[in-house]
């Protein structure tokens, strides 16, 4: 699973419209707003939808006027065990 931190900012009105339209997206969650326009914004793999399509995605919302990839990590998917394996 990816999972990035951007920043993304946007037209400061139009900051909290700008938020609402990006937690519509798979996988995308808000963790800060300044009111300035700028927002702390994560993104994860979801399915067949992946980290990066978002952020694509966020840069083509209209009133966002660049974004920023400031974090990014890769961890492997986690695995249910087996029935009858035992536990390490």
């Amino acid at each position: 699973m990816n999972v990035i931190g951007v920043l993304v900012q946007t037209v400061p009105e139009r900051e909290a419209e700008v938020a609402t339209r990006l937690t519509e997206m798979p996988g995308v969650e808000i963790h800060a707003g300044t009111g300035d326009g700028r927002l702390v914004v994560t993104a994860t793999d979801v399915g067949e939808h992946f980290a990066s399509d978002s952020l694509m995605a966020m840069s083509l919302v209209p009133h966002v006027v660049a974004t920023s990839l400031v974090y990014h990590a890769h961890e492997p998917e986690i695995s249910e065990p087996e029935a009858g394996a035992r536990a390490a």
